[in-house]
């Protein structure tokens, strides 16, 4: 009955008090015990016992030391742990001094006998043989066939000749393919393998139908990510047809832009241009860029380099005006172009459509700057001139002003530019034209590709301001200070040999109605070994 009085709320009688009436709180820290009296005597009669009495026959003295023995192993237990702790701490506290004395010491502070060199372990791994290519523009093409009955379609004209120049190694050529084109086959892929000295490879292309005459030589170009082309029209009678070729083994993706008197033209399906691995693409450059007079060409690649070509092809109604490749070349503050051709003007310029028929020097800087420009000939006169370019237009000089002789004309500029130039034959026989690049110096001992073609000549200019010996193919010649030479060479492969100063090379040719020729690039590096950390 108690319990059901508390559950239900019966008031606390006086039997239920605590003892303790204070509060319940935070608990108290445990007291220090001070010994009494009796405690102190008791712990002294068991010290006496201890050195008088025997542990053996006394219970009581036994029960006493036995207390006291787990008492002071116990403090010795706690003793041991808190050594053990402060140890520990210890022992950290000495290893960060240490890494924070070595820290500022360093390595160089420790005895020599103590200081120990490590490297990481590596390999360098070479490539199993140095490999080196080129890739030349292909067969002559025009657009639209010879019948008129497909005014878009791509058709061949001429198959080329090509050339290779080497100093050793395997050569191996492939012929790639068009797919856009049933049956047209593209330029040749050329490798070498197995040696690191000098690639070169051209083509030549002699045409002569009834739509299209005249002659042409290129480079076999390298392959890039980035290139120009200096040259071209779309303008009425004027076809300029672009190849794009990938000799790799994966895909590209290619952007083209065309630069004319008015700056880039804007155009549609110029981007993204997909190049399948061996193949070659061939455009109407007239489909993207219409009408445009003097034209510059900027092909960039990503994905995997290709090589470049224009192919332009001249038609005054009926009247054949000439033919012509054009090689890619690379964009810089400098260039020079050798084997410039000067004719005495003919009056056929005055006629109307005929205003391309005279020598010219097309160039253009994408971001515009001061240009100077010098022109050399053979006896060592030397012209120069001065201007500013606007940026992104293309500008042509005439040159038909300047004493009549082959000259070699150097460009440079502020800014990053590119060049080429136009000459020209006139005669009763035909027509022809020929765009010169704008090229690099090369040294030492290089393999020049020579295809056929009429009166083929080395043009050579020297960037050294010392006279200087240089062979070609065995023969001994000198070449003077900043100076240019001509020397005829046989189709192949010529040997030119210089030590110390750079050279520019170009390959000229040259009749009555036919013009052509190339500019030399210089070596491209080859394959280099890759360092492998292990």
């Amino acid at each position: 009955m108690a319990v059901t009085d508390r559950d239900e709320g019966a008031p606390l009688d006086d039997s239920q008090e605590f003892d303790d009436p204070s509060p319940i709180g935070e608990p108290e820290p445990p007291r220090v015990h001070e010994p009494t009296a009796e405690e102190l005597a008791v712990e002294a009669e068991a010290a006496e016992a201890a050195v008088e009495g025997d542990i053996a026959s006394d219970v009581a003295l036994t029960d006493r030391e036995a207390a006291a023995n787990d008492a002071a192993e116990t403090g010795r237990r706690r003793g041991r742990r808190d050594l053990a702790r402060w140890s520990a701490r210890g022992a950290a506290g000495v290893a960060a001094l240490a890494l924070g004395v070595g820290a500022v010491l360093g390595a160089n502070a420790l005895p020599d006998d103590l200081r120990v060199a490590s490297t990481a372990p590596s390999t360098l791994v070479q490539p199993a043989s140095p490999l080196q290519s080129r890739v030349c523009a292909g067969p002559a093409l025009r657009v639209g066939t010879a019948d008129g009955e497909d005014a878009l379609a791509i058709a061949p004209l001429a198959d080329a000749e090509v050339a290779i120049g080497s100093r050793g190694g395997e050569v191996t050529e492939a012929q790639l393919v068009v797919p856009s084109v049933e049956g047209l086959s593209g330029g040749d892929a050329i490798a070498q393998r197995g040696e690191a000295s000098t690639l070169s490879a051209a083509q030549s292309l002699d045409v002569d139908v009834p739509a299209v005459a005249g002659f042409a030589a290129s480079e076999c170009a390298e392959t890039r990510l980035d290139q120009w082309l200096v040259g071209g029209s779309t303008r009425t009678g004027r076809q300029t047809v672009l190849t794009i070729a990938n000799a790799s083994e994966v895909g590209a993706s290619v952007d083209v832009t065309v630069y004319g008197p008015d700056g880039p033209v804007e155009s549609v399906g110029s981007t993204g241009l997909a190049i399948a691995p061996g193949t070659e693409t061939v455009l109407d450059l007239a489909a993207i860029a219409p009408g445009v007079a003097d034209a510059v060409v900027h092909v960039a690649a990503s994905g995997a380099p290709v090589a470049a070509h224009l192919q332009q092809t001249t038609t005054r109604g009926l009247e054949r005006g000439g033919f012509d490749v054009i090689d890619p070349v690379v964009i810089g503050t400098s260039a020079v172009l050798p084997g410039v051709r000067i004719d005495e003007p003919s009056g056929l310029e005055t006629q109307t459509g005929f205003h391309d028929t005279v020598p010219v020097l097309r160039v253009l800087s994408p971001t515009g700057g001061a240009l100077r420009l010098a022109f050399q000939s053979g006896d060592g006169t030397v012209l120069k001139s001065q201007g500013e370019l606007e940026a992104g237009i293309v500008t042509d000089f005439p040159l038909d002003e300047l004493p009549a002789g082959t000259l070699a004309i150097r460009v440079e500029a502020d800014a990053p530019v590119v060049a080429g130039a136009r000459t020209v034959a006139t005669s009763s026989e035909g027509l022809d034209f020929d765009w010169v690049a704008g090229g690099q110096a090369r040294s030492g001992l290089s393999a020049i590709a020579v295809p056929p073609g009429p009166e083929a000549t080395l043009h050579i200019v020297s960037l050294s301001d010392a006279e200087q010996q240089i062979t070609v193919d065995g023969e001994p010649l000198t070449i003077g200070a900043d100076g240019v030479l001509e020397q005829r060479v046989e189709p192949g492969s010529v040997e030119v040999e210089v030590e110390g100063e750079q050279l520019v090379i170009g390959v000229g040719y040259r009749s009555e109605s036919e013009v052509g020729g190339f500019t030399a690039s210089p070596q491209g590096p080859a394959a280099e070994g890759v360092l492998v950390l292990h």
